[in-house]
């Protein structure tokens, strides 16, 4: 059994690999979005960059440091402001933190990839690349985070160690997949601007599926048509795609069901349960019935359940 500290460094090491590579994949796009499509793009006055302000529960933390709502200093406060617990820099720098203390569980590749990672982000490299191209930029970012994922899958043998990089993995994916489609809600109704703008419409549900890295596969089984429905199943119902709702929800609960050593049809802690029932929820919900019950209803009760799974999970594993 992993001491409990150990357990924790790795569960938030994941957490804050896979936030800064969903950070610096949504500034990817975003910075696109703004460049090609501005007008088209904006909604109540705030463009996409604006927006990740509220994804990650930064806009105060921003306004308190005189920000000016300019572009560029939000992609700088978002990226490399070290007082910004939610930059690419920051989250980079904690998970080197936890990784630093558990370097004698994980793989000296996933170490050292953490670390050097870090300290690009730490140099002056980092900004020379950045101002040369933004995009070029976040893109590398985007890749060397999925890298760390990757050399963990490829490196490790599947006991504790794993399944508690897994669930922090999945946990974080499912709450900030539910964030970026909160954000977008508006536009993801059927009743919503696709409806009456068809070309407004099709930039939206286009940037969320490039956001979540799903536009391609999103069109090979859907034969290149975009609707809300079809998105939001997609996005939250598809048991296939690896960046879907129910897709973590199933290998979160997979992940703390091994730790646990549990019988198949029985759980250990709270956090299995609740994990267990909406992953049952997922299972045999209909898109019709998201819509139904109120689209940001439906991802709200999702973040909270996360929320309350990720308490659970703290009191089960981590506070002995």
């Amino acid at each position: 059994m992993l001491l409990s500290r150990v357990a924790e460094n790795l569960y938030w090491m994941s957490r804050y690999v896979e936030r800064a590579e969903n950070l610096a994949r949504l500034l990817h796009v975003g910075f696109y979005l703004e460049l090609d499509a501005a007008e088209l793009a904006r909604e109540g006055g705030n463009g996409p960059v604006d927006s990740l302000l509220t994804i990650f529960a930064c806009r105060d933390a921003y306004a308190a440091g005189g920000g000016t709502g300019e572009r560029d200093e939000i992609l700088r406060f978002l990226t490399f402001d070290r007082q910004n617990p939610q930059s690419v820099l920051r989250l980079v720098a904690s998970a080197r933190e936890n990784a630093r203390g558990t370097q004698e569980t994980v793989s000296a590749e996933a170490w050292s990839h953490v670390n050097r990672l870090y300290l690009f982000l730490s140099g002056p490299r980092a900004q020379r690349r950045f101002r040369a191209s933004p995009s070029r930029f976040f893109d590398a970012v985007k890749r060397a985070c999925i890298l760390f994922g990757g050399l963990i899958d490829s490196t490790l043998p599947r006991t504790e160690t794993f399944h508690f990089l897994q669930v922090g993995r999945y946990l974080e994916r499912v709450d900030q997949m539910s964030r970026v489609l909160l954000s977008k809600s508006p536009a993801l109704s059927p009743a919503g601007p696709g409806n009456g703008a068809l070309s407004m419409g099709l930039v939206h549900w286009t940037s969320l599926l490039r956001s979540c890295s799903a536009y391609e596969a999103y069109l090979r089984s859907h034969h290149d048509r975009i609707d809300p429905v079809s998105v939001v199943r997609y996005l939250v119902l598809d048991p296939d795609f690896p960046r879907s709702v129910r897709f973590g929800i199933a290998r979160c609960r997979e992940s703390l069901h091994e730790v646990s050593g549990g019988d198949a049809d029985e759980f250990r802690s709270e956090a299995e349960r609740r994990l267990g029932r909406l992953d049952s929820d997922l299972r045999y919900l209909d898109v019709d019935e998201i819509f139904e019950r109120g689209l940001p209803t439906f991802l709200t009760g999702v973040q909270d359940a996360c929320g309350r799974i990720g308490e659970e999970i703290h009191h089960a594993y981590f506070a002995s």
